[in-house]
């Protein structure tokens, strides 16, 4: 299934994916980060929600390879897609994961999937 196609599932589909899926505004901020992430990142969604994922949610993901891409992509406001690896770093441990990051400029917003490749 392609990226672009996610983003007008239903709110109990998205709550049963399987992988990570947080949607985003322009800015960063979260607008929806569903119950794996959640459980897979130790976060509660009510706490994130508004909030600046870059910066505040996940800081460690603030740098050019990450937020970096996500800014680029919003300021060429055309559609894009970009798969890349990622190590999360928690307070509870590390996450290799695969990242799916997409901007639907028709939308105006950002899409970051998340898929587990281990636990370090």
């Amino acid at each position: 299934m392609p990226v672009e196609d996610l983003r007008d599932l239903a709110p109990e589909v998205v709550e049963s994916l399987p992988f990570g899926f947080i949607r985003l505004d322009t800015e960063g901020n979260v607008v929806r980060f569903n119950s794996y992430e959640s459980r897979a990142s130790g976060l509660d969604p009510r706490t994130v929600l508004g909030r600046n994922f870059f910066h505040e949610v996940a800081p460690c993901t603030a740098v050019q390879e990450f937020a970096g891409r996500y800014e680029r992509m919003v300021h060429a406001g055309l559609p894009a897609v970009e798969s890349f690896r990622y190590l999360f770093r928690f307070s509870g441990g590390e996450r290799l994961v695969q990242i799916f990051l997409s901007y639907l400029p028709d939308k105006e917003e950002g899409l970051v999937i998340v898929r587990e490749l281990s636990h370090v």
